[in-house]
């Protein structure tokens, strides 16, 4: 069986990506929980061999570190996709969007089967995959570079380059955090790299993100606040997040029905 993480436990694999190990006191102190319940989430996570546990502390199992994506597809499934058929309301037919590669970008192109006509760019082999499904509904283009197999994703220069040479509709991301005053934070280099390439010749900049990522860990700032138009989540802002975006279109999505817990089309 997919296992299915919680978003504190999601929180907790991002942060152990961006470092070899940390202690159980400072995961407590980051996440605003107890210790005990960092150790219960820990121990979860042992358990389905997702961190490797040692005294105080833990550090993601290796097979883990080379492919933490899959990890994300199985994460805050049902938020995803309400997020998804949200952000594709807001998109008019034959518009062209440039998607990520993150999580949110695979259940965005899996809702994207409902449209057709639209041209998607995309350094995602996952999301291309997950367009193609569907026939030849959209015109999907795919960047030079070279395929970073932890995530399927097309990196590197030549990626960059093709990034900084479209010009979309809608430029349609999603991010690790959601900060006051860090504005859109994430943790990879290259992800950083391609959504600020892309962002200013983009008409309209769109990022999807839950409620998971409100002050959530992040490490970069990937768009600041004055260059996002729309923020689509899907639970209201706390209030110092509210007042730091008061000058975009916020879209909340509309809770839904029980979603199953797999992600787009799992293979």
């Amino acid at each position: 069986m997919a296992v299915v993480l919680s978003p504190r436990q999601e929180r907790i694999v991002d942060l152990l990506r961006a470092t070899p190990s940390i202690s159980t006191a400072e995961l407590a102190q980051r996440l605003g929980v107890s210790g005990e319940t960092i150790r219960r989430d820990l121990q979860t996570l042992a358990e389905d061999g997702i961190v490797e546990k040692f005294h105080g502390g833990a550090s993601l199992h290796r097979d883990v570190q080379e492919s933490p994506f899959q990890l994300r597809l199985r994460t805050n499934v049902g938020a995803k996709r309400r997020l998804a058929r949200e952000l594709i309301d807001l998109l008019p037919e034959g518009a062209s969007l440039v998607l990520d590669n993150s999580s949110t970008a695979c259940f965005i192109a899996e809702a994207l089967a409902a449209r057709r006509g639209l041209t998607i760019a995309t350094p995602s082999l996952e999301v291309a995959r997950t367009l193609a499904q569907g026939g030849d509904r959209h015109a999907v283009m795919l960047p030079g570079g070279t395929l970073r197999s932890a995530d399927m994703t097309l990196a590197g220069g030549n990626a960059l380059r093709f990034a900084a040479q479209l010009h979309p509709d809608y430029l349609v991301v999603s991010v690790a955090a959601l900060s006051a005053r860090g504005g859109c934070l994430d943790f990879d280099p290259f992800e950083v790299e391609f959504k600020q390439a892309v962002q200013p010749q983009a008409a309209s900049v769109i990022v999807v993100a839950d409620a998971s990522k409100f002050e959530a860990p992040g490490l970069i700032t990937s768009l600041r606040w004055s260059q996002v138009h729309v923020l689509v989540t899907d639970q209201a802002l706390p209030a110092e997040l509210a007042a730091a975006t008061s000058g975009l279109k916020v879209v909340v999505a509309a809770q839904g029905g029980t979603e199953k817990d797999r992600p787009p089309e799992a293979t």
